[in-house]
């Protein structure tokens, strides 16, 4: 007897195949970090901007291969949401959920700031406030229609935003492999690599505060493949694949970059200025379309006017979809309302796609410029990466029966390393921007709380294993107040503290806390294996983690896929 397909509500179609889900995870980490990133980085650290970004590489390689295992081991959408609530329930789900959200809801509203700063040098005036970097009203409105753009596109389902995408990512990856090669073929000055103070000028201290300073914010967008999951054809096979291999296209293409534009650098304006000002004029349109008309490639800087549009308009598409797929996880785990799980006809979390469109405008209000805006949400990123190296570890000794199609190797070296990792790039990322997260999180979390007190179907709040988030948020944002050698976060760069950082010097002096450097270091390498090895060890017991897994598997229709409990590959 067939089924009646009236009765069946409307899901998630699996519509994704590799080389989409591949350009989704790619689109993502090129966006507007690198037209803005490697300037950043070079104002903090000067030509040692270079071993910022492989530091970079090295620390999130080993997120990227931890979100492979699980990607494809739990192919379920927004799932960056959901692999914490398997191990640690309602209150760890809860904060991997809201850091996961914080950050996707984000990142659209600043790659459209990102066009906007651009074009509004050279081609349309007026958009933005040169002196705040604020939008102006022409700008939001401008912006507020790019956003719609992005939901209109997002809402039309799942196949046509990795078409759109796809389309896009052969102009994003051309265009920067294509400045590398004429650049550095026209100008390449090795000179400029010990020039201004030497390769080093702001010491080591300058290449760490580079690090969250566009870097982190340039490199992140990996995950995506993982968090679109439950809409892959093959996610067994393509979501590894995808999530490393935007890693490795990424890293490749920043490193790349960062070398052509300290050497393309007119060596002569560098040495009457600084790092701070390598240009050695007060405004500059980009640093790359300035580097092509000093050198003579005008029609250059034409493609790369046209690319300020391009690149940070993709990236915003891709991300309205993962927030989207976020607040549909969070929706169907009861943190937000059931109205966010909600799924169209065409297989769309519609709900979920305009409230994300919706609320990412108001996020064009005052509330900074680019690098402002990078900054927070690299703090916020950097929380959500760590839920994942717990995540993995305490699923294989909770989960150890399921089939993985990819392991991630050495585990228990990788899994903690990654986690003292988001730990530094947490600190790093100063006190300011930690403050202002935390402010966010316990919005959230007191919304959570009344939600749990009316609504009678709220699951038991794990107290116990989902505790482990409440001494890593306040253990990190103490030593980003006490530690001193970061407290002024990115906005001040090195050698200054800014308000934030006159704020916790107060502090410290008033309490007589104050790690020195390397001992900072070392302090939050050692609070953070103590807060890891404590999260595994309270994780949920066995029986409570297949039940959420299974659960999971549900919501991912497991009638078109098998994730169900086999024996796991050798």
């Amino acid at each position: 007897m067939s089924q009646d397909l009236s009765d069946v509500p409307p899901r998630l179609k699996r519509d994704i195949g590799l080389l989409p889900l591949f350009m989704v995870s790619a689109g993502s980490v090129i966006g507007s970090g690198w037209l803005l990133g490697t300037l950043n980085a070079s104002e903090a650290a000067g030509p040692a901007a270079l071993i910022s970004w492989i530091i970079g590489v090295i620390l999130l390689i080993g997120v990227a291969l931890i979100y492979a295992e699980l990607g494809s081991t739990y192919p379920i959408s927004g799932s960056t949401a959901r692999f914490t609530w398997i191990h640690a329930g309602t209150l760890g789900g809860f904060f991997a959920g809201t850091y996961s959200y914080l950050q996707a809801m984000a990142v659209a509203p600043i790659e459209v700031e990102a066009t906007l700063s651009y074009v509004d040098a050279k081609v349309w005036h007026g958009l933005v406030n040169s002196t705040t970097g604020l939008l102006t009203g022409k700008g939001l409105a401008v912006a507020i229609g790019m956003m719609f753009l992005f939901t209109a596109l997002n809402l039309f389902g799942i196949k046509w935003m990795a078409r759109t995408n796809s389309i896009a990512m052969v102009w994003k990856i051309l265009v920067p492999f294509m400045t590398v090669i004429l650049l550095m073929a026209k100008a390449f000055h090795t000179s400029n690599f010990t020039a201004v103070g030497g390769f080093m000028p702001f010491g080591i201290k300058g290449v760490f505060i580079a690090i969250p300073l566009g870097i982190v914010f340039a490199l992140e967008g990996f995950e995506q493949a993982a968090q679109l999951a439950g809409e892959a054809r093959n996610p067994k096979r393509d979501v590894p694949i995808a999530v490393v291999g935007s890693m490795l296209l990424g890293a490749a293409l920043y490193i790349l970059l960062q070398l052509c534009f300290t050497g393309a650098l007119n060596p002569a304006t560098l040495a009457h200025g600084t790092w701070k000002n390598p240009f050695g004029t007060p405004g500059h349109f980009g640093p790359y379309y300035t580097l092509a008309e000093s050198v003579g490639l005008g029609w250059l800087g034409v493609i790369l006017i046209i690319d300020a549009i391009v690149s940070p308009a993709g990236t915003g598409l891709v991300y309205v979809s993962a927030a989207s797929r976020l607040s549909y996880s969070l929706g169907k785990t009861r943190f937000l309302p059931p109205v966010f799980s909600s799924i169209d006809r065409r297989g769309v979390p519609w709900f979920s796609i305009i409230f994300g469109g919706a609320f990412g405008c108001v996020l064009f209000l005052p509330f900074g410029s680019w690098s402002t805006l990078v900054g927070a949400i690299t703090a916020a990123s950097s929380f959500m990466y760590s839920f994942a190296p717990v995540a993995a570890v305490s699923l294989r000794k909770s989960d150890p029966d399921r089939v993985r199609p990819y392991r991630a190797p050495i585990l228990n070296i990788i899994a903690p390393f990654s986690f003292v990792v988001s730990g530094f790039i947490i600190y790093w990322s100063g006190t300011a921007n930690d403050l202002k997260i935390d402010a966010a999180v316990v919005f959230f979390l007191v919304l959570y709380l009344i939600a749990r007190r009316v609504d009678p179907n709220q699951e038991p709040l794990d107290f116990r294993a989902g505790a482990f988030a409440i001494p890593w948020i306040i253990g990190l944002t103490l030593f980003s107040i006490f530690g001193g050698s970061y407290v002024g976060g990115i906005s001040s760069g090195p050698g200054n503290t800014g308000s934030a950082g006159g704020y916790a010097t107060f502090l410290g002096a008033k309490l007589g806390v104050h790690l020195p450097f390397w001992w900072d270091l070392g302090a939050i390498a050692v609070f953070s294996l103590l807060v890891f090895y404590f999260a595994v060890n309270s994780r949920l017991g066995s029986e409570r983690v297949l039940a959420h897994a299974e659960e999971a598997a549900a919501d991912a229709h497991s009638e078109d896929l098998d994730l169900g409990v086999g024996h796991a590959a050798a």
